[in-house]
């Protein structure tokens, strides 16, 4: 491929005029301009479809029935001309050299289907202050991966992907409202390769507000809740259909059978990922798998350092706390192996992060919901062994820091 391909903007858009046109002339200032820029206004009732006349001839403006992003996004994949395509909030601003640089790895790998850039937040994003940027984990594993324990970009906004992977999607789950940008991503990582571009590529602004379509709409406090339940619906279905290679590899997956050792950590990334979306039952049975694999050799340093995520979950972990027999299947699913108090205190380190927390900031009850859900999870060897851990941990910090020093 000697040409960049053409990139359109789609930008779903409610009641946000106040912001909609700094988004605009953000894709107008662009060194490398879209081709197109399809504005599909969600039913607005604020003044919003101004914008048209505002921005005559550099947009296309559709206007639909009240439906959600979700809707939006598939009118404006029909409408739109480019080969790849950016969906970008009406609320954020792009940087000046957003398109170009997320165009530019296309160039080089007809198999990618993605890239992807750093974003940064603030109430008042401009398009040249790169202040408070969001910082992506050092992770070698593949992005699908790490996007399915987290989706730690900002999604879609910060993402150019090849249009026909897009349609390959369509029609879109009615379903997701809450999640619409992690459900593309998933979709689009599971389809092939991403590229990492190195630059902020786009500005979010924070702010209050209510989110989703007339009939399910919901307030900012209600974000949380609303993540939980289509997060785990999302990966739910993610996890029952995807091969083990999965886990291990980017798409497109082949048929080679995995080795012993591939397939126990293959196994174990599964039930991290199934804990961390809240399908207990499937992290349980995965884990079970994975330790059933060579009982004799104790895990390597990095399957460990997987395992001891398995706890993170970035809406906390109520129903483990709430409910024993989670901790109590972790524990039996180890109980056969030697090296099961390494495995347990590996799983058990985000309980002692909270502890720490909750003895940070003096809360009692915290601190003894902490400590009933480790005493569930760990017996009295394993318990001795952690703290020894983590005060060697602590004496290797405080002497990294007086060398610094």
């Amino acid at each position: 491929m000697t040409d960049i391909p053409r990139v359109s903007v789609i930008i779903p858009t409610f009641n946000r005029h106040m912001y909609l046109a700094d988004a605009i002339r953000s894709l107008l200032d662009q060194t490398s301009r879209p081709v197109d820029i399809v504005v599909v206004d969600d039913g607005s009732t604020d003044g919003t479809s101004g914008i048209e006349a505002e921005f005559a001839p550099h947009i296309t403006y559709i206007r639909q029935d009240n439906a959600g992003r979700r809707t939006a996004i598939a009118t404006g994949l029909k409408q739109c001309r480019g080969e790849l395509v950016w969906i970008m909030d009406d609320d954020d601003t792009a940087a000046p050299h957003a398109l170009e640089r997320l165009s530019a790895p296309f160039r080089d790998n007809p198999e990618l289907v993605l890239s992807y850039g750093k974003t940064s937040r603030g109430e008042k994003p401009g398009l040249n202050k790169p202040e408070n940027i969001i910082e992506y984990p050092d992770d070698p594993r593949p992005f699908l991966v790490q996007m399915m324990e987290d989706c730690f970009i900002a999604g879609p906004p910060c993402v150019l992907a090849r249009r026909d992977a897009l349609m390959r999607m369509l029609p879109l789950d009615r379903s997701i409202i809450s999640s619409v940008d992690y459900y593309l991503s998933l979709g689009l990582a599971m389809q092939g390769p991403a590229a990492f571009v190195d630059s902020v590529v786009l500005r979010q602004r924070q702010h209050p507000g209510q989110r989703g379509p007339k009939g399910g709409r919901h307030a900012e406090a209600e974000w949380g809740t609303n993540w939980i339940y289509h997060d785990t619906y999302l990966l739910k279905q993610v996890i029952a259909d995807l091969p083990l290679q999965a886990y291990l590899n980017t798409p497109p997956w082949n048929d080679r059978a995995l080795s012993p050792e591939q397939q126990r950590i293959a196994l174990i990334q599964k039930a991290v990922i199934a804990g961390r979306k809240k399908l207990w039952p499937e992290a349980t049975e995965a884990l079970h798998q994975a330790l059933g694999i060579m009982p004799d050799t104790a895990l390597g340093v990095d399957e460990t350092q997987v395992l001891a995520g398995m706890l993170g979950c970035r809406y906390g972990i109520a129903e483990v706390h709430q409910r024993a027999e989670i901790l109590h299947g972790l524990r039996a699913a180890c109980a056969a192996r030697r090296d099961k108090t390494r495995i347990l205190v590996a799983l058990s380190r985000p309980l002692l992060h909270e502890f720490g927390l909750a003895r940070r900031d003096r809360d009692v009850a915290r601190a003894a919901q902490a400590i009933r859900s480790w005493s569930r999870l760990m017996g009295i060897p394993a318990t001795w062994f952690a703290f020894q851990s983590a005060f060697g941990r602590n004496l290797a910090r405080m002497a990294t820091r007086l060398r610094a020093g």
